[in-house]
């Protein structure tokens, strides 16, 4: 026999037993093989919702397992074993699989994928009643193999208690907290080396900081931030409240889980309302009204908001959806831009939209025919009678070469001039090129659609309700580059919180959070002398003033309404950005919001603006047109009770759990951890949820 050893032994019977060890252990690692361990790195099986996560008791979720890669042989893979703290709950799974196969469009409810050689089920709507530590284990049997994967979720303690029963949650899309400070300049300017005064936001007693990272990116989105808020949970960029699945080619069976508003409707009847200056469907309001993977699908968004799932031609149909029509909860308040999404070809001339439903269908006869209020300008939202719900939807930025486009209100500083309260190097609206047409002032502005949403709610559910106002066009002002009109949507953001704090003072039973979904590459740089620009006294490259030369700005509010009177005074704010495409600028205000860049690659600059201006170069990857999301964190400010619980720096999905924890009546950080346990409890054992009937249409009141 052949020495081994380097000793000259020979094999003994232990030796060989120890060999057939080895040799079992060695086929057991192949057989047997934990989704984390795969070479290259790579997951065969996976878990929905994401690991991690911690839910509220009784949170609806998608409970899915699904292998990633396709088989390599014929063999279909095939669910081995489901367990739950150690509980084998495989026959509870495929019994509540079972069921749903049952249903209507069965393989869409289950997530089936088309490809044999991928396995993936889904149940809906499960939940945990207990609170504790759960451990879920899922096993598939892949080319013979058994591959599995482990996710653990806490379950959080949640009850109603305490006085809080209503939460206005404010968002400043993209407003990074250099954002903040030049917004705070603009209006009350510094004397004395010290801020002449400070915005509403930074009044409120509570001051943190929050990271925004997705599942996929450390530079998120708005969809997948806001869905931190919203269900606590972490997901890839562009989805909202929805994980993705191996069935990429169906963006409606993908697994869910419910948000903080439909929990609260569900159980406790509260209203649900959302304000945005974007179209209504966009990522930050669908977040907190919806359940989808790609935030695109805004057709189907709308629908949801309506819980109205049809087969009659719509874009989202029933069949196969059963499931999401039992998640889904209807938004007793939706006002903002976008009838686009709602509204066929026939009726876009009214809203001078651009764009109109595939479907042909049209969703505000669907609204009406549900009870809803539909109005179309700042007049009928104050006339429409607060006892009924109410779909808004209002005129966008209709002028041919705007950034914002046809389904974004225009910027507040363009709804100023246009009301005759606010100017451009002392130009009124018929004096910009192009004019600012009339159309504008009939616009509501966010304050005003914050104070009807209010209203409504109030009326309609007494018992409390969760509001969303978010002044988008920090955001989408900021990507074309146009730091001045951007700064005066912070401004319209900050007038509609210190509406929100006098309501808030009134009822004694208001949370108030203040907030952004992410940040972007803007900082206060310095200041330019708008006069010389315009004179032709300095060069562009010279203009800017920083450091010490810099000096003060002299912006003017004369009205004390919020707003500089003047967008461009003598000595103004400049403002720098990092994550952006090529762009020129001449630091003043522009007439019109443009693009920066044009065509597919950011390196070719838009020639209609301010052509004569600064060229700056590019620092992004050349397919970016526009500045871009960074990964800073960002501030969270609050006030009413429960706000101490956002202290210090936190992550997004915990702005969810300490939502919840104020619900339920914590009110110092330190009582936080009475709501965890390590306890890991059985599992519930429970059949589908019956199919729910049609809800009836809303009586008048």
């Amino acid at each position: 026999m052949k020495d081994f050893s380097g000793f000259g032994s020979v094999w003994t019977r232990w030796q060989t037993a120890l060999v057939a060890m080895l040799l079992m252990i060695f086929y057991w690692s192949f057989t047997i093989v934990p989704a984390h361990s795969q070479s290259l790195g790579a997951e065969q099986v996976r878990i929905w919702p994401t690991n991690n996560s911690t839910l509220l008791v009784d949170q609806r979720f998608d409970l899915r397992v699904e292998s990633i890669f396709p088989a390599e042989t014929q063999q279909e893979p095939t669910l081995t074993s489901i367990r739950i703290n150690g509980v084998d709950f495989t026959n509870s799974f495929r019994e509540g699989i079972n069921q749903q196969l049952q249903l209507p469009g069965g393989e869409l409810e289950i997530g089936k994928p088309s490809d044999s050689k991928l396995f993936g089920q889904t149940l809906r709507n499960y939940s945990f009643d207990t609170p504790g530590v759960y451990e879920v284990e899922a096993t598939v049997n892949i080319d013979g193999r058994d591959v599995f994967a482990r996710n653990t979720y806490k379950v959080q303690r949640f009850q109603t208690s305490g006085n809080l029963n209503r939460i206005i949650f404010y968002v400043g899309d993209g407003m990074g907290v250099p954002l903040r400070t030049a917004a705070r300049i603009m209006e009350y300017g510094v004397k004395d080396g010290q801020p002449g005064g400070y915005l509403q936001i930074e009044q409120m007693p509570e001051l943190g900081l929050v990271s925004t990272h997705s599942l996929n990116s450390i530079i998120p989105d708005s969809a997948n931030t806001a869905a931190a808020w919203a269900s606590g949970t972490k997901t890839v960029n562009n989805a909202m409240n929805a994980f993705p699945d191996n069935t990429p080619g169906n963006p409606f069976d993908n697994p869910r889980a419910e948000t903080l508003p439909q929990y609260m409707k569900r159980k406790y009847n509260w209203g649900i309302g959302l304000v945005t200056t974007a179209f209504t469907t966009d990522a930050t309001p669908g977040a907190f009204g919806t359940n989808i993977i790609a935030r695109a699908q805004n057709p189907a968004i709308a629908q949801t908001y309506l819980d109205f799932f049809s087969d009659d031609g719509y874009s989202l149909p029933a069949t196969g959806y059963q499931g999401w029509k039992e998640l889904a909860q209807p938004v007793d308040v939706i006002l903002g831009p976008g009838a686009r999404n709602y509204v066929p070809q026939s009726r876009i001339a009214e809203f001078k939209d651009t764009a109109f439903r595939q479907d042909g269908k049209d969703l505000t006869e669907v609204a009406t025919n549900l009870g809803y209020s539909i109005v179309k300008d700042v007049n009928q939202l104050n006339s429409a009678p607060n006892n009924r719900p109410i779909l808004g939807l209002f005129l966008g930025d209709f002028r041919q070469g705007s950034a914002l486009g046809a389904s974004n209100i225009p910027s507040e500083l363009d709804l100023l001039i246009a009301r005759g309260r606010a100017t451009i190097e002392g130009r009124g609206a018929s004096q910009l090129d192009p004019p600012i047409p009339p159309e504008f002032a009939s616009i509501p502005t966010l304050a005003q659609m914050h104070q009807k949403a209010i209203a409504v709610l109030d009326q309609l559910h007494p018992e409390g309700w969760i509001l969303l106002v978010e002044s988008s066009q920090v955001d989408k002002l900021a990507h074309p580059l146009d730091t001045d009109r951007t700064l005066y949507e912070v401004l319209a953001l900050d007038e509609a919180v210190g509406r929100g704090r006098e309501y808030a003072r009134r009822s004694g039973n208001t949370l108030l959070v203040v907030t952004s979904d992410h940040a972007q590459g803007q900082t206060v740089a310095g200041t330019v002398d708008s006069v010389a620009i315009r004179e032709g006294r300095v060069d562009l490259r010279d203009a800017m003033r920083s450091f010490g030369n810099a000096g003060f700005t002299n912006y003017v509010d004369a009205d004390r309404n919020g707003f500089p009177d003047d967008a461009t005074p003598s000595s103004k704010l400049a403002i720098g950005v990092s994550a952006r495409p090529v762009f020129r600028t001449d630091f003043l205000t522009d007439d019109l919001n443009r693009n920066p860049a044009t065509g597919v690659d950011g390196t070719q600059v838009n020639p209609l603006r301010d052509p004569d201006g600064l060229l700056l170069t590019a620092d992004l990857q050349r397919a970016t047109t526009v500045a871009n999301h960074t990964a800073d964190d960002v501030a969270i400010a609050s006030e009413g009770p429960g706000s101490r619980l956002f202290n210090g720096v936190i992550d997004n999905i915990e702005v969810f759990q300490r939502m919840g924890a104020a619900i339920s009546g914590v009110r110092d950080r330190n009582d936080l951890a009475q709501l965890l346990s390590d306890v890991r409890p059985t599992p519930p054992i429970r059949s589908i949820r019956p199919v729910r009937p049609v809800r009836p249409v809303r009586p008048l009141r």
